[in-house]
């Protein structure tokens, strides 16, 4: 499997990225000096994730590098208005991971850049704006639609309960107000598609992106 390096300065984002890929059984470690970025092997060019965060001085010479090594780069980023731009610096293999983002689509992205099959399913959020994109569709939420949806990203394609979701969405330390949840998950489903939440017998909801 060909190596992941991550160039992040914020240590919330770094960690994150690190314990994603542990958990997809990638091997990912961080990375602070652009000569550490080895050559190509029998396995590929290395992967490198880059937080678009960093300052352009730290960034141009991982781009060299990466341009003299072939790598493809994965651009994190919490500002989905500043996809185009990214994958306009870097002439090779790029993507773009907006922030919050599932294991899930990470791996997949991931698999792509490494030169694996194009992902199926794929989901992302702004906040700000309270839209999800669902494979490049537009779908306006509510803020406690958008709530509710983040707390099932959290854990893509693992059932959730609707506790832990009256928890994670609403704060509600109470067990009396489920059908709470019931009501905004049948709203959600409207809006995203009735295929993207399944409904976990005596357990809650799944968010499914195999």
């Amino acid at each position: 499997m060909a190596t992941i390096l991550i160039f992040s300065e914020n240590w919330q984002i770094a960690h994150k990225l690190c314990d994603s890929y542990a958990k997809e059984k990638f091997d990912a470690r961080l990375c602070s000096d652009p000569d550490q970025i080895p050559a190509a092997d029998e396995n590929g060019a290395p992967l490198m994730v880059i937080d678009a965060a960093m300052k352009w001085v730290a960034c141009r010479p991982i781009f060299e590098r990466c341009r003299q090594t072939g790598s493809p780069i994965l651009f994190v980023t919490g500002d989905r208005r500043m996809s185009d731009h990214l994958l306009a610096l870097y002439p090779g293999r790029s993507d773009v991971l907006v922030m919050p983002f599932s294991r899930k689509t990470l791996a997949e992205k991931t698999r792509v850049l490494l030169g694996g099959e194009a992902p199926a399913r794929e989901i992302s959020v702004d906040e700000d704006a309270q839209v999800a994109l669902l494979n490049g569709r537009r779908v306006e939420l509510t803020a406690q639609e958008m709530a509710l949806l983040l707390a099932l990203m959290n854990q893509p394609d693992t059932p959730v309960s609707r506790e832990q979701l009256l928890r994670e969405a609403w704060g509600y330390q109470s067990m009396g107000e489920t059908r709470t949840v019931d009501v905004h998950v049948q709203r959600l489903r409207k809006k995203l598609g009735e295929d993207w939440i399944e409904t976990v017998y005596k357990c809650g909801y799944r968010l499914r992106l195999a």
